[in-house]
């Protein structure tokens, strides 16, 4: 089962499940008040009818013409009775029933926090071999459209590890695979849970290197399957080591992009750059030795140290509690309404954000040290194994692009776009620049962002695309 980010607080779990019990027995009595009353109503109106209609069979006994109306007058009676009955009714049920969607919407709300997790996967249709590669730290996942290709290329996205599933990313893959690029294949990060300690009996180190390692046999896979390099797309955190893995591996890229990526945290102040040099390199060694912990026996990570992903979740709540907090408020209302559409979007969203995925200690190490600290890419410093990368060996016939939101505060908007002042020898029609007025989030979910933005991104990886030489 899932964890929650709830589960870090039993006490409030308690205190929640505790608040249900009164709103269930208010819907239960309501209930019975809406049947009752239903119930009495329509045995009033039966006995009323009753008593028309036996009225009506006396007037039919006396003498003809002692009551010339009576019959219509019996009628019009009897509908106007009806009609005030039904009336009565159909107001007072109303009003039962607002009673009942408002304490529905109020229960909804409180089990969207106490429920347990639900399992989280891609809303495509996916089969087994559709999975292209298993890896000890993720997983490939062929999304491409059935007809024929016009690009030999596929387009692949790299989701992030940022303690939830994978699938924020899903509807930039899939705008993207709509707008043309049409072989498309999702990278999914495995939680720690799932990622084994060793692999044919060699330990397995899921760090930096260990990613990079992983990414390049996804670009060597891809480049395999169709003979054409990939396009390179990286959602926020796979940013610095997707570029990593293209800079030691230069032909394994047709195109590079980030959207939301901190590829050089200096480039502006960010409150993730700005803690974490205050805190210092050793503040996430002691907060793994406070908070982490080895991976049960009965899951395949058995024995892998792990951080903690309710606690990174949490971290995100209070980094945009004022946010999450008008997002609640407006759910909440939603549900009370019963305005089910609008509802349904926001508790997607946070089902999904309140199910998470642990950390590797050892990436969630290199992430905050080596990124938030060092900004050691951009700093020349960038170790990867033996060897050091730095931005200024950027491959320059590579296309590039880099998408920030003006209001990100995961990524600012500079660290976003940044690196690409380190790259020079570019030319303008292979460089692409963009900034949108977003949040973090708005840059992978919004409809607008993808309609304005991301189509011209795909715009730019169709210019620098591989295309079939057959026609259609």
């Amino acid at each position: 089962m899932p964890d929650s980010v709830m589960t870090l607080f039993p006490h409030v779990l308690n205190s929640l499940e505790a608040l249900k019990i009164p709103l269930q027995g208010a819907l239960a009595t309501n209930q019975v008040q809406m049947q009752s009353v239903a119930a009495g109503l329509d045995l009033f109106k039966n006995t009323q009818d009753l008593a028309f209609n036996l009225t009506r069979r006396y007037f039919n006994l006396l003498t003809p013409g002692r009551l010339p109306n009576g019959d219509i007058l019996l009628k019009l009676f009897q509908e106007s009775a009806g009609s005030f009955l039904d009336l009565f009714k159909e107001n007072f049920l109303n009003q039962l029933n607002r009673f009942h969607q408002k304490r529905t919407g109020e229960l909804e709300f409180l089990n969207m926090f106490t429920d347990p997790g639900d399992h989280q996967d891609w809303t495509v249709a996916y089969d087994p071999s559709k999975i292209l590669l298993d890896l000890p730290g993720l997983r490939v996942i062929d999304i491409s459209t059935d007809a024929s290709h016009r690009i030999q290329n596929y387009g692949v996205v790299f989701a992030p590890r940022a303690g939830h599933h994978s699938n924020i990313a899903e509807r930039v893959a899939l705008y993207l695979r709509d707008q043309g690029l049409t072989r498309m294949a999702v990278v999914e990060q495995k939680c720690a849970e799932d990622i084994p300690l060793h692999i044919n009996g060699k330990r397995h180190r899921e760090d930096f290197e260990g990613q990079v390692d992983q990414y390049r046999q996804v670009l060597e896979h891809l480049k395999q399957r169709t003979g054409h390099t990939p396009h390179l797309i990286a959602i926020c955190q796979p940013g610095p080591l997707l570029l990593s893995t293209l800079i030691l591996h230069p032909d394994l890229g047709k195109t590079f992009g980030s959207a939301g990526a901190p590829m050089h945290t200096e480039a502006e102040s960010g409150f993730l750059t700005n803690f974490a040099r205050t805190a210092g390199e050793g503040f996430i060694d002691q907060l793994i030795a406070l908070f982490g912990r080895t991976i049960d026996h009965d899951r395949p990570g058995a024995g892998r140290l792990a951080y903690d992903g309710r606690l990174h979740v949490l971290g995100f709540y209070l980094l945009a509690w004022d946010q999450h907090l008008r997002n609640f408020k407006n759910l909440l209302a939603d549900l009370k309404k019963g305005d089910n559409k609008a509802a349904e979007r926001q508790k997607a969203f946070y089902q999904w954000y309140n199910t998470v995925h642990h950390f590797p200690a050892g990436f969630i190490q290199d992430t905050y040290k080596k990124v938030f600290i060092q900004n050691a890419l951009i700093n020349d410093g960038l170790e990867i194994g033996s060897q050091t990368v730095k931005i200024t060996d950027y491959p320059v016939q590579t296309p590039i692009w880099a998408l920030g939101g003006t209001a990100d505060n995961i990524a600012p908007p500079l660290q976003a776009v940044g690196h690409l002042d380190f790259i020079s020898g570019i030319l303008p029609q292979n460089r692409l620049r963009l900034l949108c007025d977003a949040g973090h989030m708005g840059l992978f979910r919004s409809q607008r962002i993808l309609e304005k933005y991301y189509r011209r991104i795909a715009d730019f990886l169709l210019t620098h695309s591989d295309y079939a030489d057959r026609k259609f």
